[in-house]
């Protein structure tokens, strides 16, 4: 029993001495190393033989992705749903781009597909007769005019003109097709907008060159001269041609050149 007991004894003397030799020694140290900062720093001797220098360039994300402010680089989720929130220093103009409903396939079709001309018909402006030939009937709305074929006076708001039968017919003046129809007194009849208030009106016509929208130039082929109607089968082969202004009957005669 007094045998352990020493031993108890000694084991706690020996740890004691151990703690003041770790003691001690850390002490020293650290006095040593402080003043061997000193001295360096009071020289200034800075020792690179422990650096290791790599010739090879870092190329690290950290080094060569540029990264936001702290307080910057992330948006929380509650922001980007309420956009009345990003506001100040630190918002994001997350909205300040073309709205995902902007009507985009409308702007590059507006951009491609022009706006249909406008038509313009100057007073001074003469048209084109629509086939050349002897004038076999008059314009006359202030008197009555004869008819061989109906053996009757009529007023007349157009003039017929001699032709043959396959001639072709040419548009008097650049404008828009707005009507083609079928009459018994004038076959197939074509009607054109020329702009201004005016209109040319052909008749007597087969082989059509245009349908109801077209545009057409001035002096183009519309059609061909038709086999004439029963209304004129003793005046002949011909070309019906009217010109209107707002409706209103006009003597073709006065425009043609």
């Amino acid at each position: 029993m007094k045998r352990k007991r020493k031993n108890q004894k000694r084991e706690k003397l020996i740890m004691l001495g151990s703690s003041l030799f770790v003691l001690t020694a850390l002490t020293v140290t650290g006095i040593y190393v402080k003043e061997k900062t000193t001295k360096q720093e009071d020289g200034y001797v800075v020792d690179l033989s422990q650096l290791e220098i790599s010739d090879e360039p870092d190329i690290t994300a950290e080094n060569t992705i540029p990264q936001l402010p702290e307080d910057s680089r992330e948006v929380s989720s509650d922001k980007i749903e309420n956009r009345d929130s990003l506001s100040g220093e630190n918002s994001y103009d997350f909205w300040e781009e073309t709205p995902l409903d902007t009507p985009m396939e409308e702007e590059i079709l507006d951009f491609f597909v022009s706006e249909e001309e406008e038509l313009n018909f100057s007073e001074e402006e003469q048209l084109l007769w629509p086939i050349v030939g002897n004038v076999l009937i008059n314009y006359s709305m202030d008197k009555p005019v004869y008819f061989s074929t109906l053996e009757q006076y009529k007023y007349h708001p157009a003039i017929v003109i001699q032709a043959k039968e396959g001639q072709r017919v040419v548009a008097p003046a650049k404008g828009k097709v707005s009507k083609i129809e079928k009459t018994q007194e004038l076959g197939n009849v074509i009607t054109m907008d020329i702009g201004s208030g005016y209109e040319v009106i052909c008749g007597q016509l087969s082989n059509l060159q245009v349908k109801e929208g077209d545009m057409v130039e001035k002096g183009a082929y519309i059609a061909d001269v038709a086999a004439p109607t029963k209304y004129y089968s003793v005046e002949g082969v011909n070309v019906y041609f009217a010109l209107k202004k707002d409706g209103t009957a006009v003597n073709p005669l006065t425009k043609l050149q």
